[in-house]
Parts: structure tokens; C-alpha cells; sequence
């Protein structure tokens, strides 16, 4: 029995299976390379997708016109304050006094101890409280070392910094609020003995004859006519829309400017996000979705929403163009800086408000635009249902193709197979009847 194809006859068997599975599999290579466009295309409409949620994300920030109410502070004297302003603030300026900063309550021990290490004799402990908080550490058997280090990790510790400083005299330990102003006064009480005898290294500042907590505040006076006590050297509650950093006693002006410079900044911030998304809408258009409806939809929506002007709004201009943004030859967006910053001088509201008008505004509207797009069932989650359908389609068809070739290949086998096996027996025949017959004539 002949068991290997061409053994028998010689016929190349397997370069004949191998060839006509090539034809019966074209069907199959062909459902791959569709199988292969509909991945590309799935990750191309991905690519899409997270282009447009960049460029949401980017428009989000510039769809408001409190996104362009940006100021600027500044201080005449940097020793007395310096200032920041957020959207809240108004153009203007004001004289500042600092009469004092906030300062931190400090307590020293009049007692002083020889060194750190020997226990001071105290029994019972010390009890510091801060801002009505209230916390203990003992202090039986222990030495000056381990007391600031019990004060300093105590888990209770509500705000107090303990320390130990060397005089002439010895080693006295000394207690610091963590926070400035009266919020941070500290007092103390014993349960036992006073061990320390802790005097306030702060002095009264009000005039009152004595110390109290009230002296640690800081004292700001705004126009010679506003006077505040702010707790903390970082004064929010003063000017509506400006923190001072108190730095010194003194005086100093204030002046609060628009920040033309952030503005533009914004400006850029939308230029770029738009050159982005158009840079991936080009790249995809002439690749993977060239023809493709959805992203022809996508330029469509943005053109329309670049070449309708908002209506109802307060503004010197209609179009992005009249204040310096501008589409190039190439489709790409630009920002004429000397244009846009005249704009701002002229109607700085008007840049705002074109820009972030609320349903109006260029950046509102594109904002929108593009969160429809990439919202959960949007158009674009269809498309990408769409492309995983026909994959699952495609990998159908392909699992019974692939099934029936195996069964094609098995026949072809079986039939080739036996075709060799025959042949080899007729050729054996014919051998031995063609030496016969040689026989024959030779008797």
C-alpha cells in the first residue's frame, strides 16, 4: 500500500493540493483583508473620538466669559506685600497698609535645665490647647529631650511646634503655634506642678498694656480708611477678588490691570485645539477613513459653526477674523498677536464674549458640537457599533470558510492519494507486460 502522496507514481501531489487550496482560498483571503480594513477603520474612528474629547476638553476652558476675566496685581513695594488677582477682581488701585503681619504665639520656659538628657523631676503632665482643642503629654520620669519629642508626635497635637533652645543660662524649652494669628494662641495647664514657668515671647502690638491673642493678627489698612485684622499673612477677605501676601510693615500700592498676556494665551489655547483636530481630521481623511461620511459630517459642522457669527451678543465683531484668529490657505487656524491685542484695548468684553458667550460664543458652540459627537451613543459610538458588527460578521463567515477548506484539502487529499496509488499500479502493469512481450519475441 502506497502511504505517502507520489511515492507511488511519482505525481507531485502536494504541490497539486497546495495550488488548488490557493484558488479555493481566495474567497477567505479576501474576507482577512475585509476583516483588516474594518479593524483599521475601528481604530481610526477611536483615534477620532479621543482627537474630538482633546479638543472638547480644551473648549471647555475657553467657553465661558468668566474664562477671559483674567487680572493681573502688582505692588509697589515687594518688602510690604505682593498680590495675586483671580476673575472676581477689579480693575483699579488702592494704597495698602501693613501695620503688622500675622506672627506665630511663642512660649519659652523661664526655668532652664542643665542638659537634655536628666529627668526634670516633673510628675503629672502639661496640657497645651490651641484653637479650644486641648491635648496632653505626660511627663513623669522624663528628661527635656523627651518632652518636646512627646509634644512634637503626640497624636493629639492640635497645632503646637516644640523646641529647645541653649542660653548662657541652660536649655529652655520653647513652644511655637504651627498657625499664625489668634487661631494659633497657645495655653497651657498642669496637672501637676509647673515645671517651666512659660512666659509669651510675643508683645502686645493694640495698646492694651498686656499681651493677648489679638496681637498676634496682622493689622492691614486699605485706603487709610479699611481696617482689617486678618489671622493669616495670605489675605483673601480684604480686597474682593485679590490675595495679599503680607511680607513687612509699610505702605504700598496695589493696582489690579487685566492680564492681556493670559488672555492671548487663551486665544492660543483655542488655535492650537483647532489646528489639532483639523490635523487629525486631514491625516484620517486621506488614510484609513478617505471618503468616510462621518468625518466629511465632522468638517462640515465645524465650518458651519467657524462661518455663522453668534447673534445677540455684545461684541464689536461678528468674526474670530475681525480680532486676529483667522483660517489659513492651508485650513489651518493662526492668531495675529498685534490684532488681537488692539481688539482687547478697543472691547476687551467683546473678545470675551465672542469667544464664550454662553450658546453663542464661537468656543460655546464648538464645545457643544464636539460633546455631542463623542457622547455615549452619539454618532460616533454608532459608527464604532457598526464596524464591531461586521467584524462579527466577518470572523463568522471566515471560522466556516476555514472549516470547509479543511474539509476540501481532506478530500483533495483522499482523491490525489488514490490517483498516485493507481497510477503506481498501472505502471507496475505496464512494466511487467512490456517485459513479456520482450520475452515473447526473443523465444
Amino acid at each position: 500500500m502506497i502511504s505517502s502522496p507520489g511515492i507511488g507514481s511519482g505525481l507531485d501531489v502536494n504541490s497539486i493540493i497546495t495550488k488548488l487550496m490557493a484558488v479555493e482560498s481566495q474567497p477567505l483571503t479576501q474576507l482577512q483583508q475585509k476583516q483588516s480594513d474594518y479593524k483599521s477603520q475601528l481604530s481610526a474612528v477611536s483615534q477620532l473620538k479621543g482627537a474630538l474629547s482633546s479638543f472638547q476638553t480644551s473648549m471647555q476652558k475657553l467657553d465661558a466669559t468668566s474664562d477671559f476675566q483674567l487680572f493681573s496685581a502688582t505692588s509697589s513695594d515687594s518688602t510690604v506685600f505682593t498680590a495675586t488677582a483671580d476673575s472676581t477682581a477689579s480693575l483699579g488701585s488702592h494704597t495698602v497698609q501693613v501695620v503688622r503681619v500675622a506672627e506665630h504665639h511663642q512660649l519659652a520656659a523661664s526655668t532652664a535645665y542643665a542638659d537634655t538628657t536628666t529627668a526634670i523631676g516633673a510628675t503629672g503632665s502639661i496640657q497645651l490647647t490651641v484653637n479650644g482643642n486641648q491635648f496632653s503629654v505626660t511627663l513623669d520620669g522624663k528628661n527635656l529631650g523627651q518632652i518636646a519629642s512627646d509634644i512634637n508626635n503626640a497624636s493629639g497635637n492640635t497645632g503646637v511646634s516644640a523646641s529647645i533652645i541653649t542660653d548662657t543660662s541652660g536649655n529652655h524649652l520653647v513652644l511655637s503655634a504651627n498657625e499664625t494669628g489668634s487661631t494659633g494662641y497657645i495655653t497651657v495647664g498642669y496637672t501637676g506642678t509647673d515645671p517651666f514657668a512659660l512666659q509669651s515671647l510675643n508683645q502686645d502690638r493694640d495698646g492694651s498694656g498686656s499681651f493677648t491673642s489679638a496681637d498676634l493678627n496682622a493689622e492691614v489698612v486699605v485706603d487709610s480708611t479699611f481696617t482689617a485684622n486678618p489671622t493669616s499673612n495670605q489675605v483673601s477677605s480684604v480686597i474682593s477678588g485679590v490675595t495679599l501676601n503680607l511680607a513687612g510693615a509699610g505702605t504700598a500700592t496695589l493696582g489690579v490691570q487685566r492680564d492681556t498676556a493670559k488672555v492671548q494665551a487663551q486665544a492660543q489655547t483655542f488655535v492650537d485645539a483647532y489646528n489639532n483636530l483639523h490635523q487629525t481630521l486631514m491625516s484620517l481623511e486621506s488614510g484609513t477613513l478617505q471618503g468616510d461620511t462621518t468625518v466629511l459630517s465632522i468638517e462640515n459642522r465645524i465650518r458651519s459653526i467657524l462661518n455663522t457669527p453668534p447673534s445677540g451678543i455684545s461684541s464689536s465683531w461678528s468674526y474670530l477674523a475681525e480680532i486676529g484668529v483667522s483660517l489659513q490657505k492651508d485650513g489651518t487656524m493662526a492668531l495675529d498677536a498685534t490684532t488681537f491685542q488692539a481688539a482687547l484695548t478697543t472691547d476687551f468684553s467683546g473678545v470675551a464674549n465672542l469667544f464664550g458667550n454662553d450658546n453663542q460664543g464661537y468656543a460655546f458652540r464648538l464645545q457643544d458640537a464636539a460633546n455631542q459627537l463623542v457622547q455615549t451613543g452619539g454618532p460616533l459610538d454608532a459608527r464604532t457599533d457598526g464596524l464591531n458588527s461586521r467584524l462579527d460578521t466577518v470572523q463568522s463567515r471566515i471560522d466556516d470558510m476555514t472549516y470547509r477548506l479543511t474539509k476540501i484539502q481532506a478530500n483533495y487529499q483522499k482523491q490525489y492519494t488514490a490517483l498516485d496509488t493507481l497510477m503506481g499500479t498501472l505502471q507496475t502493469t505496464s512494466t511487467y507486460l512490456t517485459q513479456q512481450l520482450a520475452n515473447l519475441k526473443l523465444g
